[in-house]
């Protein structure tokens, strides 16, 4: 390039070729320092003030920008952006302005050093901005200090210029990666490899990380890159525990089989990622990483994204801009630092706006490199701003040539880069000592839970006191660290990893002896519990199996309801169930003959009994508990529990049912058994209508009942507690005993231990809906108001002394409740009242409901009074049993034994019993006179008889019959014109007309077929010739029918009919096992359909046979020649017409009209009178219209 420039710039000539060849300095020494006066160059001194004013006497400076070919498009427009901003801000007005000159270099021969020369000697600029490249930035830097003027750099990034020394009047707007691209000219983001590494190690320093290892490739720039990154952590104090370098190309797999990663868990938890190809190289060895098991969790993989390219995009973002989910996943909870505008877009619709200014648009720029574009416009306007402060400072405009001085009014200077319309800028520019742009960084948390990347720390520059940046070559300023996030990392106390193990990497800091003692203790602890409580077990069990009232299920077999039926009808007598009930309970026998019933309760969970008793849960010392233990089985069968269920186990009275045991802890169920008793339960009788009770009956139920409770309230049970009409159960000899005694304590226990659910009584028996739906109403008042209290207090001695008194005086409430009954077979509530209304208001407690005696109720005063007092809502004030006892048998009366009762009883029941056999046998009569009356319909009286008879009905050859055939004309017409219940109205009208003419002569109606009609005579009861009159006198009668009839729904219409008959023998059969019917066949049958169908309307047509044996046995008929006709299967043959009878008046005898019909006079239509089919319909709604 050298001798390219000797070629191009004569004018340099000798002093040039000295400068050179003593690498560009006079007389091989430095370039002088700041201030030093540049005058001595006679070179500088032919350029001192030419271009400096125009020719208005204005200071107009030009500036010589050197881009680069195929580098930012537009570049020059960008510049033209940035000078009418500086125009907008005042920094630039007509005393100081810009001119810039724009050409191109950055080739493969250095033109841009020879373009340099020319706009210096030629074209007289006063500055360079550019040019774009590192290796021709070198060459014009050292010229341009040669020359004493200020060079501003934007895109060449080499560490090395940031010398001062070498490049005395050289600053840079940008600060990129060591390595420039020089063949692509990427623009690059805001970082260099030193810069990078200085906020790395802050941002390590910050979280307390001093050792880390780092992990790289090989190749030139990873090597680079790793250099600096060693002697920066070596100034700062952080020390690389281990440099780790796979091969440049290496994917995850070869990373794993290298067997490197080992080296990482031994040695380092953080992890400094330098990799040539971060973006590819960081994602391969994060694969490589999780697939071997070294969680984020306890590592931190750090990546200053050291990044070729413009404007990076995620490493997981896809060319088309999608997300990559699974490399996503590989970054989760990485540590990426970068430039403070990283991962946002916010900064290109600024930029967008901005351009448009000079008339640009998106498409006109290369976006992808928006940084290059934005230190182009930072670049000129950081020399503006410069050259401003100098003209300010020292109104001398000759200083503007002083390239040192301007140079110097750009170190430490800070402005705001691009500003668009929406007021947002492109960043805060912040020079350093050396006139370099200091770089914000931030280090960003990839985050698992969003597909966003948080800033987790800022890392801003902060500019330092009586700092010689030259000196000691360095920015002079110090990285300061703020916390952008808290506790976000993933672990449990949230906070960041260590950078070593507290325990070291082989555990070798850390004494285990205590904890492995501790460990042992435990496992002994834990292994003594186990063995505790299996013995614990091993001994409940041997306690429970001796338990008096403890059944096992297997001991238990069940009744289904078939094998119920069976028992009962083999069964003696005195053991039988009433029918009413049989099916009411659930059965079972327990052991080998004894006859149970059960109730079902769901077992939500194990039933444990009262360990109150227990000492073993209260030891003291290993003597006691050894003691204890042996004495367990004694202890449990003292519990509260077991010695509720052993009273009850042990209760025996003559009205008290027995206690079987229970069934608990198998198949999620709990089984109460008791003792069956063969005649149900008492609310069974009360409410069974077929049973009469008088009050001899009522004082011995209720005598029973009292003697029940005084037994149990005298007994060690202590109450009955569940009171009702069907816990008191009726034995063979009317006895009453009761059942569900004692059983209201335990089971409200073990409803609040949550072992069972009381309201899932499992069982479909009349006395589980009775206990479901309406057992609430038989509870005293203070009972339920305590229910809530008894479910949260503490069971001790004191609550179950209280729980007793109360449940005995709740008796006596229940008590009257099941004697009103008794007396009047109804509950003390209002008629009409719906109980399970009255249930869900004393559930919720929304209303006080109170028993009361109705007023058309007849009772003796006394024993009113006595009921209400076992009512009182004081339980204090109800009476006792005693006192009950007294006036019950007073008031009724009670003498004689149970025996003289129930003999009573039976004669009553076998008087209900003859009394309700008669009415059911007169039902049954009535029930068979109307099936004979439907059969006989259906079909012919003689036929139905052999049928009920039991008799075959053979087929039959009948040789002498006439049947008749006939059918409405234009009926289909009609029904298209007419609603489906018109229709049928209308041929309801005129069949049943017909039937009745019918019925009255000596024929039978076979079937009807929608609108035709089918008539034989002679069959099924032969008549000798009378069949011809019949059907003939039939046919005279349709038609005489027919000419009255009146359409309801169209009055003006006339119905007329088409009939036919044949005369000859046919074959008649009961067709058909369901639904029967009675079928004719024959050739006959056939002639007659023809006739018929080939007739005309309002005519009727006979055949020549039945011609001649109408006019042979009756002559007084009048018929007339048709002629001959073709008939289908018989050809031509001879048909007639029937016009009518010879004698006067002979017409219509015995004529019917529909009943649909309105009308009234004399003939025919008053033999009917005033019918309407809404009559005919209602006559269809009861059996005589239906049999009619």
């Amino acid at each position: 390039f050298l001798l390219f420039l000797l070629l191009n710039s004569p004018a340099l000539g000798q002093e040039t070729e000295r400068i050179l060849a003593n690498n560009g300095t006079e007389d091989g020494e430095n370039v002088p320092s700041k201030g030093t006066s540049p005058n001595t160059n006679p070179l500088f001194l032919s350029n001192s003030t030419a271009g400096l004013y125009d020719s208005k006497g204005r200071i107009r400076l030009t500036i010589g920008h050197i881009g680069a070919i195929g580098a930012l498009r537009n570049d020059v427009k960008i510049l033209e952006v940035s000078h009418k901003s500086l125009q907008a801000e005042g920094i630039l007005d007509d005393d100081l302005d810009v001119e810039i000159i724009s050409q191109t270099g950055c080739g493969e021969s250095y033109e841009g050093v020879a373009v340099a020369a020319d706009m210096y000697h030629l074209q007289k600029v006063k500055a360079f901005i550019g040019p774009y490249c590192n290796a021709e930035m070198d060459a014009v830097a050292r010229m341009a200090a040669f020359w004493n003027i200020p060079i501003v750099g934007y895109m060449a990034a080499s560490n090395n210029l940031a010398d001062k020394n070498a490049y005395p009047t050289l600053s840079r707007i940008s600060v990129s990666s060591a390595l420039t691209d020089s063949k692509n000219f990427r623009s690059f983001k805001l970082r260099t490899t030193n810069s990078i590494a200085e906020a790395t190690c802050a941002m390590l320093r910050h979280y307390g990380w001093s050792k880390v290892a780092i992990i790289t490739n090989t190749g030139v720039v990873a090597y680079d890159r790793v250099l600096s990154f060693e002697e920066v952590f070596h100034q700062r104090g952080i020390t690389v525990v281990k440099k780790i370098m796979f091969d440049e190309f290496a994917d995850s797999k070869a990373m794993v089989a290298s067997g490197l990663l080992n080296d990482i868990k031994n040695s380092a938890r953080i992890v400094v990622c330098l990799f040539s190809n971060t973006r590819e190289s960081s994602r391969e060895f994060l694969t490589a990483a999780n697939s071997q098991g070294m969680s984020v969790n306890e590592y931190g993989y750090v990546f200053p994204w050291l990044q070729d390219g413009g404007k990076d995009i995620a490493p997981w973002t896809g060319s088309d801009g999608s997300m990559l989910q699974k490399v996503k996943d590989q970054y989760a909870n990485a540590i990426i630092i970068d430039d403070a505008n990283s991962f946002d877009n916010t900064i290109v619709g600024p930029f967008v706006e901005k351009i448009k200014d000079v008339g640009l648009t998106e498409a006109d720029v290369d976006i992808a490199n928006i940084y290059g574009y934005l230190y182009l416009f930072d670049a000129l306007k950081l020399y503006a701003l410069a050259a401003r402060k100098v003209l300010n400072e020292t109104g001398k405009a000759e200083n503007l040539l002083n390239g040192r001085m301007i140079w110097q009014n750009m170190r430490k200077m800070k402005f705001v880069g691009m500003v668009g319309a929406s007021g947002i800028a492109s960043g805060q520019v912040t020079m350093d000592d050396r006139a370099e742009r200091a770089p914000l960084y931030r280090g960003f948390f990839v985050s698992p839970n969003t597909d966003a990347v948080l800033p987790m720390v800022h890392m801003e520059p902060t500019m330092l006191d009586n700092c010689d940046g030259i000196a000691n070559k360095s920015g002079c300023y110090e990285i300061i660290v703020t916390d952008m996030m808290k506790d976000f990392w993933p672990s449990i106390d949230r906070k960041m990893p260590k950078d070593e193990p507290d325990c070291g990497y082989r555990n070798e800091r850390c004494d285990y002896t205590l904890i492995i003692i501790g460990a042992a203790l435990i496992l002994l602890f834990i292994i003594a519990a186990v063995s505790i409580f299996f013995a614990q077990k091993l001994l409940e069990k041997r306690a429970l199996d001796k338990l008096p009232f403890r059944i096992y299920r297997d001991d238990l077999q069940f009744i289904d309801e078939e094998q119920l039926k069976s028992m009962l009808s083999l069964g003696s007598t005195r053991t039988k169930m009433s029918n009413m009930n049989y099916g009411s309970r659930n059965h079972a026998i327990v052991g080998t003959n004894t006859h149970a019933i059960y109730h079902k309760y769901v077992q939500r969970r194990p039933i444990v009994f009262n360990r109150a008793d227990k000492t073993l849960i209260q030891l003291k010392d290993s003597f006691k508990f050894a003691l204890n233990l042996l004495k367990f089985s004694k202890q449990l069968l003292k519990s509260r529990y077991c010695y509720d269920c052993s009273k009850m186990n042990a209760a025996v009275h003559d009205n008290i049912n027995p206690f079987l045991g229970m069934v608990w802890n198998e198949r999620e169920e709990m089984l109460l058994v008791w003792k069956f008793c063969s005649r149900g339960t008492l609310q069974d009788i009360i409410y069974n209508d077929n049973i009469t009770l008088d009050t001899k009956f009522h004082g011995a139920f209720i005598r029973d009942i009292l003697a029940g409770c005084e037994y149990l309230h005298a007994s060690q049970i202590g109450y009955h507690g569940s009171l009702t009409p069907w816990s008191c159960l009726i034995d063979r000899n009317w006895m009453i005993k009761l059942t569900d005694y004692g059983i209201a304590d335990p089971l409200e226990r073990w409803e609040k231990q949550q072992s069972i659910s009381r309201d899932a009584l499992t069982s479909d028996d009349d006395k589980s809906q009775a206990t479901q739906s309406t057992s609430i109403l038989y509870e005293a008042p203070e009972m339920l108001k305590n229910r809530e209290k008894n479910r949260t207090r503490r069971v001790d001695q004191e609550w179950i002394r209280q729980t007793q008194t109360r449940r005995q005086l709740g008796d006596i409430y229940a008590f009257g409740l099941v004697m009103y009954e008794i007396i009047f077979r109804s509950l003390p509530f209002p008629e009409g009242t719906n109980q399970m209304e009255l249930v869900e208001w004393l559930r919720d407690g929304t209303k006080v409901v109170k028993p009361t005696i109705a007023q058309n109720k007849v009772l003796n005063m006394d024993l009113t009074a006595l009921i209400q007092d076992c009512w009182n809502t004081t339980p204090e004030m109800r009476p006792s049993l005693r006192r009950i006892k007294l006036n019950v048998e007073t008031y009724l009366n009670i003498k004689g034994s149970l025996v003289d009762q129930m003999t009573r009883m039976m004669e009553q029941y076998a008087n209900n019993l003859e009394k309700l056999v008669a009415e059911r046998t007169g039902m049954l009569e009535e029930a068979n006179q109307r099936a004979d009356r439907l059969l006989s319909q259906l079909l012919p009286a003689y036929v139905a008889n052999e049928l009920k008879l039991g008799r075959p009905v053979p087929p039959k050859t009948f040789t002498g019959s006439t049947v008749l055939f006939s059918d409405i004309v234009g009926f289909t017409e009609m029904c298209q014109h007419a609603t489906p219940l018109e229709v049928v109205s209308v041929l309801n009208g005129i069949f049943d007309g017909f039937d009745q003419f019918i019925a009255r002569k000596d024929a039978y109606k076979v079937e009807t077929i929608g609108d035709a009609y089918m008539v034989v005579s002679g069959v099924p009861e032969e008549n000798g010739h009378r069949h011809i009159n019949e059907i003939a006198s039939i046919a005279l009668d349709v038609h005489k029918f027919l000419s009255e009839f009146i359409v309801p729904h169209k009055r003006d219409t006339k119905v007329q009919c088409r009939l036919g008959f044949h005369t000859g023998p046919v074959a008649a059969a009961v067709v058909g096992l369901n639904a029967p019917r009675y079928c004719l066949f024959g050739d006959t049958v056939n002639m007659a359909s023809r006739m018929e169908s080939n007739g005309e309307p309002g005519k009727t047509q006979i055949s020549e046979a039945a011609k001649n044996l109408l006019l042979k046995e009756y002559p007084d008929y009048i018929c007339e020649q048709r002629g001959e006709i073709p008939i289908k299967g018989k050809g031509m043959c001879m048909t007639y017409w029937l016009m009518g009878t010879k004698s006067e008046g002979a017409g219509l005898s015995g004529a019917y009209m529909a009943p649909s019909m309105k009308s009234a006079g004399t003939g025919f239509s008053g033999m009917l009178g005033n019918t309407t089919a809404a009559d005919y319909s209602l006559n269809l709604r009861n059996p005589t219209g239906l049999q009619k």
